[in-house]
């Protein structure tokens, strides 16, 4: 909790800045909700466990039943909260990966890549011709 309430603070004071200049908080947003659907699971167990505990030692209370009835709606059941807690994981990927803009340095990474396997395929091809060797004939695009 205390590192996802940290990413949280991290993402609001240093937004992410989109290519256009614009700051974006949607990282920010991604992440809250991420902690949020993550949460949900332990808090119920918490729950839970605290009126068992409180149960065995003082007998049962009128403030037991009220809990364990909310925590044990259909919508905290185990399915719905392995559900809650597969999205609050994706959510927090995608949220970092927004806020460190992960798909820009991976689209720069492979633009770089392309352009200087051209740049070394033109060396190449310029250096047997200076050393008179004959060119291969390509058929269809060169570099496909």
């Amino acid at each position: 909790m205390t590192i996802m309430t940290n990413c949280c603070q991290y993402f609001y004071n240093y937004p992410f800045r989109a290519p256009d200049g614009s700051y974006s908080r949607t990282p920010f947003y991604l992440m809250v909700c991420a902690t949020f659907l993550l949460l949900i699971s332990p808090l119920k167990n918490l729950a839970v466990n605290v009126c068992m505990a409180s149960f065995k030692q003082n007998g049962y209370d009128a403030t037991i039943g009220p809990v364990l009835d909310f925590a044990y709606m259909p919508v905290f059941g185990e399915r719905p909260t392995r559900v809650y807690t597969t999205l609050g994981y994706a959510l927090m990927m995608l949220g970092t990966a927004l806020q460190v803009d992960l798909g820009g340095k991976l689209h720069h990474t492979i633009r770089q890549a392309r352009s200087s396997k051209a740049t070394s395929a033109a060396a190449a091809a310029a250096a047997a011709a200076a050393a008179g060797e004959p060119q291969p004939a390509t058929k269809g695009p060169v570099g496909c």
